[in-house]
This record gives C-alpha cells, structure tokens and sequence, in this order.
C-alpha cells in the first residue's frame, strides 16, 4: 500500500483559513449531522462563514434528534446568519425514507456543492435488521449512502465549484476477503462484527469508485477518520452492557491517549470538504502541500482514498484484485437492491 506524505494540522488551518466566498460550499447535504464528527463539522464550517458567506446547508436525521439538533442549529445560526440551516427528519437506515428526503431536496434545489455522509455505527452489538432487511449498519453505511449520491448527482454535476461528494468511514482499510455470494451476510452464522465492518468499508470503496467512473465532473472522497473521541464507543452496542462496560474499561485509557481531539478531527474534515488537494474548485493549494492521488488516475473519474492524516491511499494490491470479480458482483447486488428506490 502506498501512501502520500500527510498533512499536518498547520496546514490544514492554513487552508481553512483561506476559504472565501468561491469555496466555501453554497449549498450542502449533512446525513449524520447529529452527532460525532458530522455535528462536529458542522460548527468548523459555521465559523468558516467569517459571518458573511450566504450558503444553504440541509441537515439530515432521526425524527427524535429534532429538538436537540435544533438547539444546536439555532446556536449556529446566530453565529452565522447569512447561513440558513435546515432540519430535515427521516430515518436514513430505511431506504424508502432516503428516496423520500432526495425527492424532497431536489425539489427545493437546482445544483449541490456537497454532499457529505457520515452515518452509521459499527455493529458491536450483534446483528440487527432493518424492517426493509437490511443490516442496519450496512444500510447506513453502504445502501443509503450510494442512494443518496444516485439521487443527488444531477444536483452535484450542476455545481459550478464541481461537486464534492466526502463519506467518512474507512477508506484505504478494504479487504479482499468479501464473500460475493452472500454481501449482505444474510446466510446462518455467517455475521460477524467485523467481517460486517470490513464489508462495508470495502462495499462502499468499490461502489463510489463505479460511481467515481461513470460521473468525472463530481469529485468523490472516501475517508477514514481515525480514532476520534466522538462517543462511538457507546453506540451499536444495542442493550449489550457488559461487553460496553469492558470495552470502555480496556479501550477508553486507549482512546485518551491515541485519539484525535474533536477539534483536530473537525479541521481536518473541513480540509477535505474545501482544498483543491482534492481536485474541484476548491481552496489553491499552497506548497508543500502536493495535490491528492486518484485511486487509478483522472481517466477513470476522480475517487481519492484519504487517511486520518489527509494523505491519499493507493490501497492497490487489494484493489485490483477485488476489481476482477467483486467490484462487479458488489454493483450488480447494489443495483437490484436500490432500483425500486430510484423509480
């Protein structure tokens, strides 16, 4: 696995505090902005408005987060005025509830300059289905977010910054030992907690990367954020008490020591929303920092695998064996799943 030289935090402040009013994103779509890193992001970008900068961010979510979402959203519209944000309720783990929400953005909106995707939760607590079937980590992780992207594409072609689509969850971490006939783990006692996540991570790398292909005027970014003191490690345990408790015993010290502070994480996120690393129209680059490395280069559409660091990952040796068969098997599941969703 190759890896580019990273960025480091002088630098990303060095470019956040150059956005103006060109890249700063006019128009964006927050799903899991209600918490972690999302709703971290999401007061890095308020402050990013200097006050000033006139811009429409939709912010998505679970119909019991409204009231507390909004105190937030409220402190942050004082904060910036000129930026209106909008609560959008719906549970994005059911697929028909995406598509509801999608239909209902674009009739409110003619062009998108993000589109950002932080939802979902590693499944520790065992498996647990959605009333669609679905795993619900693999729905939030994997199928609303390509559902969403399907959906909202005519939008981010139609930017005039060139549309950036940022999903945080594991990019550069795939693996290649994915079971094509049985991607959504549904055969008896094939789950596992992280047979699941690492299907995921992998799903959704190989589904933007077609994606990535076939629409070369969006930027796409894949993310893996690293350890990030967000309260992750009290969700997705689902009644399983115990097995919190130990892991908070034996990970939180870990965590104290090893994880990124909030605030770092929200810069860092911001960069990639923002700097021309990673193509589009975004904040100049100013040296040293070099320009961001395409998975397979700009004539297959622009997917960029990024680490914690900001470095772009050539994740190769994986990829291009799971580009033989499994790329194709993953699209082919991923297409008749969501195609009554896109009707």
């Amino acid at each position: 696995m190759s890896v580019q030289s990273p960025v480091t935090v002088q630098q990303v402040q060095a470019s956040n505090a150059r956005i103006d009013a060109e890249s700063y994103p006019r128009t964006a779509v927050f799903v899991g902005g209600t918490s972690g890193i999302g709703e971290a992001v999401l007061q890095e970008l308020s402050l990013a408005s200097k006050g000033t900068y006139a811009a429409r961010v939709y912010v998505v979510g679970r119909h019991e987060s409204a009231q507390r979402v909004n105190e937030s959203l409220d402190r942050l519209r004082a904060q910036s005025p000129n930026v209106d944000f909008i609560w959008t309720a719906g549970d994005i783990s059911l697929l028909a509830d995406v598509k509801r929400i999608c239909l209902e953005l674009k009739e409110k909106e003619r062009s998108l300059d993000l589109l950002f995707l932080s939802a979902g939760y590693a499944p520790l607590g065992g498996r647990e289905e959605t009333k669609e079937g679905l795993i619900i980590s693999q729905s939030l992780g994997y199928y609303s977010r390509i559902l969403f992207i399907q959906h909202l594409l005519p939008l981010l072609k139609a930017s005039t910054t060139q549309g950036r689509v940022v999903s945080v969850l594991g990019g550069g971490r795939e693996s290649a030992n994915i079971d094509v006939e049985d991607l959504n783990l549904e055969k008896p006692g094939n789950f596992g907690r992280y047979k699941c996540l690492y299907h995921i991570i992998t799903m959704l790398t190989m589904g933007m990367e077609q994606l990535a292909e076939d629409n070369k005027d969006v930027t796409f970014i894949h993310a893996h954020p690293g350890l990030v003191n967000t309260g992750n490690l009290n969700r997705g345990w689902r009644g399983r008490w115990i097995l919190q408790l130990l892991a908070n015993i034996v990970l939180a010290p870990f965590f104290l020591l090893a994880a990124f502070s909030i605030e770092e994480s929200r810069q860092r996120t911001l960069y990639l929303m923002t700097s021309a690393k990673y193509g589009g129209h975004g904040v100049p680059l100013q040296e040293p920092v070099p320009p961001g490395l395409t998975v397979r280069g700009e004539e297959t559409g622009s997917l960029f695998l990024v680490n914690q660091r900001g470095a772009t990952v050539a994740n190769e040796k994986v990829l291009s064996e799971l580009r033989k068969e499994t790329k194709g098997r993953i699209w082919a599941k991923t297409t008749e799943l969501l195609q009554p969703y896109l009707q």
